[in-house]
């Protein structure tokens, strides 16, 4: 009893994800979660509604409905791989459950698993819920991986997670960089996690290059996404994992007992995301370039900031000086401006000084929360 409330303890007392507060009033805007400012695509409210209508409403089969799971097969992975069957996918509620469960599935207690700094920061709070042991990994300069830090860590290593393109930073991995990877993979038999959760979302012309392209991964790969980004589909909680049949029935067997299946009729409205919406979703996502130059123009030269235009996703990962407090005192202090923040410290040590801004709310939101996040670095 006292071991199992000592370590419950210890889980909080480390967990870096923080709570939305309510705000300071109805007055205030958040640029603090990553969600998009855009109502659902039609094509795929139609289909809920339509399976619903169609008494589609019983449970569903433990690791997704066949349709969902043909769709997935047919747009997302490549046709020649081997992970192209039906016992390498797994429905999940949401891409936090095919994270959670892929990793309470796979790491035991005192297992080792690399993570970047900074990343997403419910990896590290999954490691540790289940006994695992977090170690940190960089990226150069230029926005590349830090692979001899990497290759430095490996051998002791059971898992690395990959976010693709990265939160907080926007950053994306090429080809070349995956091959790399797969290779030190391989040296030091490493499961990869790639957490896609933005896939698809980038800029500039960049290449988003999944996981799922890279055979030589495809004998150690498990690949998280969800419909929430690309789609617009936050709320609709469905996700999926792509993975070699074994790693797939352990994140299902974690799956089944915490989450149990995903509903149906939010599945076929999935299946349908994949069929049919592609149109919308590059509607969504050359909007979200045109909110991050809104962004990057409220902000460039104005103030003591310093960030690096991303690459994907739908942050702007901000640096301020050292004076002016910790992530965690200068997000209260935007609170108090009204407006959300996300403190960089939520995703690892390297976001001390640091805040994540999304850019994915509508653009009157952005504006405002700039001019406010904006002045809480006046008058310090």
């Amino acid at each position: 009893m006292n071991v199992s409330a000592n370590r419950v303890v210890e889980i909080r007392k480390n967990s870096l994800r923080g709570k939305l507060l309510a705000g300071s009033g109805k007055s205030a805007v958040s640029l603090a979660i990553g969600e998009p400012g855009f109502v659902t695509p039609g094509c795929i409210v139609q289909a809920q509604a339509y399976a619903l209508a169609q008494g589609l409403t019983h449970y569903a089969a433990q690791t997704g409905d066949p349709l969902l799971v043909k769709a997935i097969l047919k747009h997302v992975v490549p046709e020649q791989s081997s992970l192209a069957g039906s016992n390498n996918i797994l429905i999940t509620h949401g891409g936090t459950a095919g994270l959670s469960c892929s990793i309470l599935g796979l790491v035991n207690p005192g297992d080792v698993v690399l993570i970047e700094n900074p990343t997403y920061s419910l990896y590290a709070d999954a490691i540790r819920l289940a006994g695992g042991v977090v170690k940190s990994f960089g990226r150069h300069s230029d926005g590349g991986l830090d692979f001899e830090e990497i290759r430095s860590l490996a051998p002791a290593a059971k898992m690395i997670i990959v976010c693709q393109p990265s939160n907080p930073a926007g950053t994306i991995l090429s080809a070349a960089e995956w091959r790399k990877l797969a290779q030190v993979a391989r040296e030091s038999d490493l499961i990869v996690l790639s957490d896609e959760a933005y896939d698809g979302i980038v800029f500039d012309g960049c290449e988003f290059v999944s996981a799922l392209s890279v055979p030589e991964l495809a004998d150690r790969l498990i690949v998280c996404r969800t419909f929430s980004k690309k789609y617009a589909m936050t709320g609709w909680r469905v996700g999926y994992l792509v993975g070699t049949a074994e790693l797939i029935a352990a994140a299902s067997t974690v799956h089944r007992t915490f989450n149990g299946a995903v509903n149906t009729a939010n599945q076929r409205a999935a299946a349908v995301a994949l069929e049919q919406a592609s149109q919308d979703a590059e509607a969504m996502r050359v909007e979200f370039q045109e909110r991050r130059a809104l962004m990057v123009s409220c902000l460039q030269d104005k103030g003591p900031l310093q960030f690096a235009i991303p690459s994907g996703a739908f942050y702007l990962w901000v640096g301020y000086p050292e004076k002016f407090g910790d992530s965690q005192e200068m997000a209260d202090k935007c609170l108090s401006k009204g407006v959300h923040v996300r403190p960089g410290s939520e995703f690892g040590p390297g976001g001390k000084y640091r805040i994540r801004l999304s850019f994915a709310p509508d653009r009157e939101c952005i504006v405002e929360g700039c001019r406010r996040f904006l002045s809480a670095f006046k008058g310090c």
